[in-house]
């Protein structure tokens, strides 16, 4: 680096790089809280396998190297990058796409000045360059959410069996390899972890055929990827789906009751606020792209094909909807169908959801502030800043006041110094309108085809059960 005097002289970087993660959990011999649940049996088999070496060489680098990590709540395998001088090749031989890297900062203002693991995944890809101004690597990274994003899920796997807990601990979803330790329970997760995975109307509509004399089951299907199958199954239970800095499976939702962690402040030179400025530079957007003032959240009832009305294609269907007039000068209008839905209450809350969603994601405002930490005034310990966090802002320069949510964090280190660039949002955004009903499969209630039926326009009836 050309210039170290604007770094945080307090903060300390440490890169750690080993030939897997379970080196970088103590190896096979750590014991089992250390490794967590699914990578204490996973550490074994990866051995057995040849994916973990039994001797790994740990190269640790300490305060040498330029980095940027980001941390963002709608981002899973969250990117980050490292660049390491190397002016006497002494690394040329070092640091190998797919090894594992750990990137951790210490501060004595944090945590009594333990060492804090920020991010822990694989390096994606290394760029080594020669010049007349020396040699460096450049280490392109993503964290161990990368692995559920680009392998693809096990063809022809029946999805309707499983609970939530089977799936993650099954090898063929979850690979030792990844260093995946666990989930992270909570009693919200931990409820979720024991039952069947929600597959949605699909289950009804896999009966109905099987009535019908087919039999068929839900299945993961050549190319569909490991994470688009576990955020859906998320998604219906109204929670994210990301892989923590400390490898584990997290499934939560957004808590925007809590109070502010991390504090903006912003006033103009001539305001007698202006010592507690602690903004570099700042940035804010409001676009009209997903803002609307009609969204219908269109849904399907679940009845046989042979039912259905010759005389009207759209008597099983339905549309919950949301309005609001004042959200634009003018008028449009954003539908939609959503196959999981089956009653208009649901539909309606859909339609919110979808409403929301475009409130959260037409408007930021982007802050860059000094350093990678925050001692909130008055308080007894500092924080390194985070995503999924709330943050008051009191912007009198821009007229910004109130909580915000952290929607995500990059901090960086370069020749400009430490610097973190922190973007908010408005709290208004889940994963769900909330949770999916679980399908109600009753075959008996099902009406056969061969019983008695009258029917008009508005309705069909059966007037007869079948023998």
């Amino acid at each position: 680096m050309n210039s170290t005097t604007r770094e945080d002289p307090s903060t300390e970087a440490v890169i750690e790089v080993t030939d897997s993660p379970q080196t970088s959990y103590g190896g096979t011999s750590a014991p089992k809280f250390a490794l967590g649940n699914l990578a204490s049996q996973a550490s074994n088999t990866a051995l057995s396998k040849g994916y973990a070496p039994p001797q790994t060489e740990t190269t640790t680098i300490v305060n040498t190297v330029a980095f940027s990590y980001s941390s963002d709540i709608t981002q899973l395998g969250d990117p980050f990058s490292v660049t390491i001088p190397d002016p006497r090749g002494r690394y040329k031989d070092k640091f190998r796409r797919g090894q594992t890297i750990k990137l951790g900062l210490r501060n004595p203002n944090v945590e009594g000045g333990a060492l804090t693991t920020k991010a822990l995944g694989l390096i994606t890809n290394r760029v080594r360059t020669c010049n007349a101004s020396g040699s460096k690597i450049e280490l392109t990274c993503a964290d161990l959410g990368w692995h559920l994003l680009n392998c693809d899920a096990p063809y022809w796997y029946n999805l309707q069996e499983p609970t939530w807990n089977q799936l993650l601990s099954d090898p063929n979803w979850i690979h030792p390899s990844w260093g995946i330790r666990g989930v992270r329970e909570s009693n919200e997760t931990n409820r979720l972890l024991k039952q069947r995975l929600n597959v949605g109307r699909a289950a009804i509509q896999i009966e109905l055929q099987s009535v019908l004399g087919s039999f068929l089951f839900i299945q993961a299907e050549p190319g569909d990827k490991i994470a688009d199958h576990l955020a859906t199954f998320a998604r219906r239970a109204n929670l994210l789906l990301n892989v923590s800095c400390d490898g584990y499976i997290q499934l939560w939702r957004p808590n925007y009751a809590r109070d502010p962690l991390f504090s903006i402040e912003l006033h103009d030179i001539a305001d007698p606020n202006r010592n507690k400025n602690n903004v570099l530079d700042v940035t804010i957007s409001d676009s009209v792209d997903d803002i609307y003032t009609e969204v219908n959240c269109l849904w399907d009832a679940i009845t046989p094909d042979l039912l259905a009305n010759t005389t009207d294609q759209n008597f099983y269907k339905d549309v919950g909807s949301f309005f609001n007039p004042y959200a634009l000068p003018f008028y449009r209008r954003f539908s939609w169908a959503d196959g999981d839905i089956y009653d208009n209450k649901d539909a309606a809350q859909q339609a919110l959801w979808r409403y929301q969603k475009g409130v959260f994601d037409s408007w930021q405002a982007v802050y860059t502030v000094k350093g990678h930490w925050q001692k909130p005034a008055g308080a007894q310990r500092a924080y390194w800043w985070e995503s999924d966090q709330m943050c008051s802002v009191n912007d009198t320069v821009n007229g910004l006041s109130g909580n915000f949510y952290i929607a995500s964090v990059r901090c960086d280190r370069d020749d400009r110094g430490d610097r973190t660039i922190v973007t908010l949002r408005k709290p208004c955004l889940q994963a769900n309108f909330g949770e999916y009903k679980q399908p109600t499969i009753d075959t008996g209630g099902i009406v056969d085809f061969r019983g008695v039926t009258e029917t008009t326009a508005q309705h069909t009836k059966v007037t007869e059960r079948a023998k």
